[in-house]
């Protein structure tokens, strides 16, 4: 049989207590917690020597987390970065991706499952964010500090595909999809399948925020 090595994570936040809870959550589901700091020059000096497949930032009381998260990926770019906020607001959420994060977690509402969810994304390669902030009629999380060049996905889909995507980040089902755009499912499957494959992603979390980070969501 061959050993599969756990996903290492290193816990940085300004809360010893929910640290620790997260700590529990995740080694019990197999996931190594390597390192736990308070602040992120802690994380940086640690991830220096101690080998990390994923950074799980969480800022919920006074300092805010995205000065650790630009912190830690200034050192360490090469490391996928989770940011847990209290809530989903746009605000939050695009301070978090502006700052590099390739995942954010809103903990109001979420459950284990969600925190072990977005740290085997991470690791996987892919991309997350709080299914919440997916569905219709959520607030518009796009980076606005983004360039022009990316916030246009253009060379790389297609015009249907990016009307697709934009579907799909609004939480529309595939049948939905082809009522809208006047399509079969079968070929709505087909595109979802082939964005998925253009963008080297796996899940459908990671689609939505592909098309938040370049700008294809907006507010209801």
């Amino acid at each position: 049989m061959i050993d599969i090595e756990p996903i290492r994570v290193v816990l940085a936040g300004d809360c010893p207590l929910l640290r620790s809870g997260f700590r529990q959550v995740l080694e019990g589901a197999g996931v190594a917690v390597v390192g736990s700091v308070d602040t992120g020059a802690e994380a940086v000096t640690l991830l220096a020597t101690v080998p990390a497949d994923v950074i799980v930032v969480g800022a919920v009381t006074g300092r805010p987390g995205v000065a650790d998260a630009k912190e830690i990926r200034a050192a360490h770019p090469s490391i996928p970065l989770l940011v847990l906020g209290r809530s989903g607001d746009g605000d939050s959420v695009r301070a978090a991706l502006g700052a590099g994060a390739r995942g954010y977690l809103a903990l109001e509402g979420a459950a284990d499952g969600d925190l072990l969810h977005a740290v085997r994304s991470l690791a996987a390669g892919e991309m997350y964010l709080s299914p919440a902030l997916a569905a219709p009629g959520a607030p518009s999380v796009a980076a606005p500090s983004l360039s022009p060049r990316h916030l246009n996905p253009a060379p790389r889909l297609t015009e249907r595909e990016r009307q697709v995507l934009t579907l799909v980040a609004r939480g529309r089902s595939n049948r939905e999809i082809a009522e809208l755009l006047g399509l079969s499912a079968n070929t709505i499957a087909v595109h979802r399948a082939n964005l998925m494959k253009t963008l080297s992603v796996r899940k459908t979390a990671a689609l939505v925020l592909y098309a938040v980070r370049h700008g294809l969501v907006t507010a209801d």
